[in-house]
């Protein structure tokens, strides 16, 4: 699906696809739909929280973030969808990152580190004082 935006629905259709539940052609599984709903706002505002990016919108989100949103959804739900501890690591360091014994720490994963990239030098909206003398 081609657009500049995208919605939650798509979101978690792409995040479910990329833990490997939902096959070509295959309709989605209501308990695993409802478990990924569960997860995607305490994620988008974890993101937001850590300054990685900020969606105002679930259902809205911009092509552009689409798919490192979707690795990083994926890497919070790994667990839940019986990835062998391996694959969870290797889902959570293509997504947000993991803590120092098995990463380089929270918001240093490949899709993470993407969205940084995308966003770096951008206007922040910020009131900056300033004083003159």
């Amino acid at each position: 699906m081609a657009g500049q935006y995208r919605t939650s629905t798509d979101l978690i259709t792409e995040t479910l696809a990329n833990l490997g539940v939902l096959a070509a052609g295959q309709s989605i599984d209501p308990e695993d739909f409802n478990y990924v709903t569960a997860k995607l706002d305490p994620t988008i505002r974890k993101l937001a929280a850590l300054d990685i990016v900020w969606i105002a919108d679930q259902n809205n989100i911009p092509g552009a973030f689409f798919s490192d949103l979707a690795d990083i959804l994926a890497g919070e739900c790994a667990t839940k969808f019986g990835a062998t501890p391996d694959d969870a690591i290797k889902l959570t360091n293509k997504g947000l990152g993991a803590p120092p014994p098995l990463g380089q720490g929270v918001g240093s994963g490949a899709a993470a580190m993407s969205l940084k990239q995308m966003l770096r030098g951008r206007a922040t909206g910020e009131v900056v004082y300033s004083e003159f003398i």
